[in-house]
């Protein structure tokens, strides 16, 4: 609700900001070549215009308007239905006008054509902002993907060596009937292929993805040791629907819980629960903050990094909640599926 009423108030000054700069480059003109104004101050001439006018109150009230129709009504309504609420907001914006300005509305044809000046103006400004939207959007999804790629490529060195190195340690272990060994050398692999294939795809099979998780928490789980102190509580679904997901989205938020959670010294906890709600995914993850935990190399930029491709991917078709009361951090993902 917050992050709602901060986009709205965002959209609402900026859209009203943009309006009055327009509005006041045409009262420069009216200001140099009008002699009421000659003498006057520039500031006391634009200051009368901002504050003294009335109309600008009643510009910001029906920008106002216009900013949460877009928010609540623009994409969650069909073109019909969202024309109507243009209608209704040319109407009140109209309504506005004669509550703030009694006296100049007695004509019932100007009531009329503000209306539908009103109208028009809201259904363009939607259009018009989320075409500018999705084309920024676009560029920027495509240069973080390019980004990702060249990441993906500075880190890959020689992926056909590391494979046939871990293909050769795989067979050995297999040799020497280390089974366990075999097994975590397969995941691993595994896992690198997934990385380097799905760094190059906006969206992957769900099931490849949480196939990527369990193994990921499978490696974990193996290289810690066995003490009563430290709980891993994990619960993911069996079935899967066939569903797309952006790779490598969920495992920042398991990484981290590893990174914070996890201490050989301290009585410590993991819990990670994924399942499907209707067309959504939902991951909860929550774990112990630990004095001292166990040291994982990183950079710390991979929740930011997640969230920003969040932004990018999904837009407003994901929630994500972050707690933390100095005991316990838990987060709340919930991600649309096939977006």
């Amino acid at each position: 609700m917050k992050v709602k009423l901060k986009s709205i108030i965002t959209g609402w000054l900026a859209h009203f900001a943009g309006v009055m700069l327009v509005i006041n480059l045409s009262h420069i003109y009216e200001y140099i070549t009008d002699t009421l104004y000659k003498g006057r101050a520039p500031w006391e001439f634009f200051v009368y215009h901002l504050f003294q006018d009335s109309d600008t109150l009643i510009l910001l009230i029906c920008l106002l308007y216009i900013e949460i129709n877009y928010q609540y009504f623009f994409k969650k309504l069909n073109l019909f239905l969202f024309t109507v609420s243009c209608v209704v907001v040319g109407i009140v914006g109209s309504a506005t006008f004669i509550i703030l300005q009694p006296n100049t509305h007695e004509n019932i044809l100007l009531y009329l054509s503000q209306t539908v000046i009103i109208t028009i103006y809201t259904w363009l400004y939607s259009i018009i902002r989320n075409y500018l939207y999705q084309t920024i959007y676009e560029k920027s999804l495509k240069l973080q993907q390019s980004k990702n790629e060249l990441d993906a490529l500075k880190a890959q060195l020689n992926p056909h060596f590391l494979f046939n190195s871990l293909n050769y340690l795989y067979g050995t272990a297999l040799k020497e009937k280390a089974a366990v060994t075999a097994d975590g050398i397969d995941r691993l692999s595994g896992m690198m292929r997934y990385t380097i294939a799905g760094i190059q795809e906006n969206f992957v099979s769900l099931q490849e993805e949480l196939k990527f998780v369990d193994d990921y928490l499978t490696l974990q789980q193996a290289r810690l040791p066995a003490t009563d102190n430290i709980r891993i509580n994990i619960q993911m679904p069996s079935a899967l629907p066939d569903a797309l997901i952006a790779p490598m989205i969920i495992l920042p938020f398991i990484e981290n819980a590893f990174k914070y959670g996890i201490s050989t010294d301290e009585q410590c906890f993991i819990n990670i629960l994924i399942e499907e709600e209707g067309n959504k995914l939902l991951i909860d993850i929550s774990n112990s903050i630990v004095q001292e935990p166990i040291k994982i190399k990183g950079n710390n930029t991979g929740i930011k990094n997640t969230i920003k491709r969040l932004n990018l991917l999904y837009g407003h078709n994901y929630n994500l909640r972050q707690t933390n009361d100095g005991n316990t951090y838990r987060m709340t993902l919930q991600i649309a599926l096939n977006p």
